[in-house]
Protein backbone atom coordinates (compact mmCIF):
# COMPACT_ATOMS: atom_id res chain seq x y z
CA UNK A 1 0.00 0.00 0.00
CA UNK A 2 2.81 2.31 0.65
CA UNK A 3 3.89 2.09 -2.98
CA UNK A 4 0.56 3.09 -4.40
CA UNK A 5 0.19 6.06 -2.10
CA UNK A 6 3.71 7.17 -2.94
CA UNK A 7 2.98 7.09 -6.70
CA UNK A 8 -0.23 9.06 -6.18
CA UNK A 9 1.68 11.74 -4.37
CA UNK A 10 4.28 11.84 -7.14
CA UNK A 11 1.67 12.14 -9.86
CA UNK A 12 -0.10 14.91 -8.00
CA UNK A 13 3.11 16.90 -7.95
CA UNK A 14 3.57 16.51 -11.73
CA UNK A 15 1.59 19.31 -13.47
CA UNK A 16 0.59 19.89 -17.09
CA UNK A 17 3.24 22.54 -17.36
CA UNK A 18 5.94 20.05 -16.31
CA UNK A 19 4.60 17.55 -18.85
CA UNK A 20 4.60 20.06 -21.75
CA UNK A 21 8.13 21.27 -20.95
CA UNK A 22 9.43 17.69 -20.82
CA UNK A 23 7.68 16.73 -24.08
CA UNK A 24 9.06 19.86 -25.81
CA UNK A 25 12.62 19.20 -24.64
CA UNK A 26 12.50 15.54 -25.71
CA UNK A 27 11.03 16.51 -29.13
CA UNK A 28 13.75 19.13 -29.64
CA UNK A 29 16.48 16.62 -28.76
CA UNK A 30 14.98 14.07 -31.17
CA UNK A 31 14.81 16.48 -34.12
CA UNK A 32 18.33 17.80 -33.46
CA UNK A 33 19.66 14.24 -33.49
CA UNK A 34 17.88 13.47 -36.78
CA UNK A 35 19.11 16.69 -38.41
CA UNK A 36 22.68 16.14 -37.30
CA UNK A 37 22.73 12.52 -38.44
CA UNK A 38 21.06 12.84 -41.82
CA UNK A 39 21.38 16.49 -42.87
CA UNK A 40 24.75 17.42 -41.33
CA UNK A 41 26.34 18.55 -44.62
CA UNK A 42 23.43 20.76 -45.62
CA UNK A 43 23.14 22.37 -42.18
CA UNK A 44 26.87 23.07 -41.96
CA UNK A 45 26.93 24.53 -45.47
CA UNK A 46 23.89 26.63 -44.65
CA UNK A 47 25.40 28.00 -41.46
CA UNK A 48 28.81 28.50 -43.10
CA UNK A 49 30.54 27.03 -40.10
CA UNK A 50 32.16 24.19 -41.90
CA UNK A 51 35.55 23.45 -40.40
CA UNK A 52 38.55 22.69 -42.58
CA UNK A 53 38.72 19.12 -41.41
CA UNK A 54 35.10 18.56 -42.28
CA UNK A 55 35.40 20.27 -45.66
CA UNK A 56 38.49 18.20 -46.52
CA UNK A 57 36.63 15.02 -45.63
CA UNK A 58 33.69 16.08 -47.80
CA UNK A 59 35.93 16.99 -50.75
CA UNK A 60 37.85 13.71 -50.57
CA UNK A 61 34.69 11.68 -50.82
CA UNK A 62 34.17 11.24 -54.53
CA UNK A 63 31.66 8.90 -56.09
CA UNK A 64 32.93 5.40 -56.63
CA UNK A 65 34.03 4.58 -60.18
CA UNK A 66 31.69 2.49 -62.26
CA UNK A 67 33.02 -0.15 -64.63
CA UNK A 68 30.71 0.90 -67.48
CA UNK A 69 32.06 4.46 -67.54
CA UNK A 70 35.31 3.32 -69.16
CA UNK A 71 33.69 1.51 -72.08
CA UNK A 72 31.09 4.11 -73.10
CA UNK A 73 31.68 6.11 -76.27
CA UNK A 74 30.23 9.59 -76.21
CA UNK A 75 28.51 10.43 -79.47
CA UNK A 76 28.81 14.13 -80.20
CA UNK A 77 26.31 16.18 -82.19
CA UNK A 78 24.09 13.30 -83.27
CA UNK A 79 20.37 13.20 -83.02
CA UNK A 80 19.10 10.21 -81.04
CA UNK A 81 16.48 9.40 -83.65
CA UNK A 82 19.17 8.88 -86.28
CA UNK A 83 21.26 6.48 -84.23
CA UNK A 84 19.25 3.46 -85.32
CA UNK A 85 17.78 4.92 -88.49
CA UNK A 86 14.26 5.87 -89.39
CA UNK A 87 11.35 3.64 -88.46
CA UNK A 88 10.11 1.38 -91.22
CA UNK A 89 6.43 0.64 -91.64
CA UNK A 90 5.34 -3.01 -91.75
CA UNK A 91 4.99 -4.51 -95.18
CA UNK A 92 1.79 -3.49 -96.93
CA UNK A 93 1.22 -0.33 -94.85
CA UNK A 94 1.49 3.19 -96.26
CA UNK A 95 1.25 6.70 -94.88
CA UNK A 96 -1.45 8.72 -96.63
CA UNK A 97 -2.67 12.26 -96.27
CA UNK A 98 -6.35 12.91 -95.64
CA UNK A 99 -6.81 13.97 -99.27
CA UNK A 100 -5.58 10.57 -100.49
CA UNK A 101 -7.95 8.65 -98.21
CA UNK A 102 -11.49 7.66 -99.21
CA UNK A 103 -14.07 4.92 -98.95
CA UNK A 104 -14.76 2.43 -101.69
CA UNK A 105 -17.15 3.63 -104.37
CA UNK A 106 -16.80 7.35 -103.69
CA UNK A 107 -14.93 8.27 -106.85
CA UNK A 108 -16.37 10.43 -109.59
CA UNK A 109 -20.10 10.06 -110.23
CA UNK A 110 -20.74 7.99 -107.10
CA UNK A 111 -19.58 10.87 -104.95
CA UNK A 112 -21.82 13.29 -106.89
CA UNK A 113 -24.73 10.93 -106.40
CA UNK A 114 -24.20 10.87 -102.63
CA UNK A 115 -23.78 14.62 -102.28
CA UNK A 116 -25.59 16.08 -105.23
CA UNK A 117 -28.91 16.26 -106.97
CA UNK A 118 -30.52 12.90 -106.15
CA UNK A 119 -30.50 13.29 -102.34
CA UNK A 120 -31.92 16.80 -102.71
CA UNK A 121 -34.78 15.57 -104.91
CA UNK A 122 -35.53 12.69 -102.56
CA UNK A 123 -35.69 15.11 -99.65
CA UNK A 124 -38.13 17.33 -101.54
CA UNK A 125 -40.27 14.31 -102.45
CA UNK A 126 -40.36 13.34 -98.77
CA UNK A 127 -41.63 16.83 -97.98
CA UNK A 128 -44.37 16.45 -100.63
CA UNK A 129 -45.49 13.14 -99.10
CA UNK A 130 -45.38 14.66 -95.60
CA UNK A 131 -47.57 17.56 -96.73
CA UNK A 132 -50.01 15.12 -98.35
CA UNK A 133 -50.20 13.08 -95.16
CA UNK A 134 -50.82 16.14 -92.97
CA UNK A 135 -53.56 17.59 -95.21
CA UNK A 136 -55.05 14.24 -96.22
CA UNK A 137 -54.09 14.86 -99.83
CA UNK A 138 -55.10 12.71 -102.79
CA UNK A 139 -53.44 11.75 -106.08
CA UNK A 140 -54.53 15.04 -107.69
CA UNK A 141 -52.86 17.05 -104.88
CA UNK A 142 -49.67 15.03 -105.40
CA UNK A 143 -49.49 16.04 -109.07
CA UNK A 144 -50.02 19.72 -108.19
CA UNK A 145 -47.26 19.71 -105.53
CA UNK A 146 -44.98 17.65 -107.75
CA UNK A 147 -45.35 20.14 -110.63
CA UNK A 148 -44.19 22.92 -108.31
CA UNK A 149 -41.20 20.84 -107.21
CA UNK A 150 -40.42 19.87 -110.81
CA UNK A 151 -39.89 23.56 -111.61
CA UNK A 152 -36.90 23.56 -109.23
CA UNK A 153 -35.29 20.56 -111.05
CA UNK A 154 -35.96 21.12 -114.78
CA UNK A 155 -33.36 18.70 -116.22
CA UNK A 156 -34.39 15.57 -114.34
CA UNK A 157 -36.19 13.86 -117.26
CA UNK A 158 -32.92 12.63 -118.75
CA UNK A 159 -31.04 11.99 -115.51
CA UNK A 160 -29.38 8.53 -115.25
CA UNK A 161 -30.82 7.93 -111.76
CA UNK A 162 -34.44 8.70 -112.67
CA UNK A 163 -35.31 5.02 -112.21
CA UNK A 164 -34.11 5.10 -108.62
CA UNK A 165 -36.16 8.22 -107.90
CA UNK A 166 -39.29 6.72 -109.48
CA UNK A 167 -38.89 3.57 -107.37
CA UNK A 168 -38.71 5.76 -104.29
CA UNK A 169 -41.96 7.49 -105.32
CA UNK A 170 -43.70 4.12 -105.87
CA UNK A 171 -42.54 2.82 -102.49
CA UNK A 172 -43.70 5.87 -100.54
CA UNK A 173 -46.89 6.90 -102.32
CA UNK A 174 -50.11 6.20 -100.41
CA UNK A 175 -52.00 5.79 -103.72
CA UNK A 176 -51.47 3.76 -106.88
CA UNK A 177 -49.40 5.24 -109.73
CA UNK A 178 -49.18 3.60 -113.13
CA UNK A 179 -45.94 3.30 -115.11
CA UNK A 180 -47.27 5.80 -117.63
CA UNK A 181 -47.93 8.37 -114.87
CA UNK A 182 -44.42 7.86 -113.51
CA UNK A 183 -42.84 8.39 -116.92
CA UNK A 184 -44.89 11.57 -117.46
CA UNK A 185 -44.04 13.01 -114.03
CA UNK A 186 -40.78 14.60 -115.22
CA UNK A 187 -41.97 15.83 -118.66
Amino acid sequence: MECSTKSKVMLQNFTWQHFLVAASVLTLVWYLAVILLFYRRKVLNLLGRQSEATSNNLKDTAPLPHRWEKGVDILADQDESEVMGKAKLPEGMFLLSSADFGFAGTKGKDKEQQLGLVPDILQDIRLVFKTLAEKDGKKKDFFILFDQMKGVYPKMAGHPNIKQINEFILDHASFHLTLEELENLWD
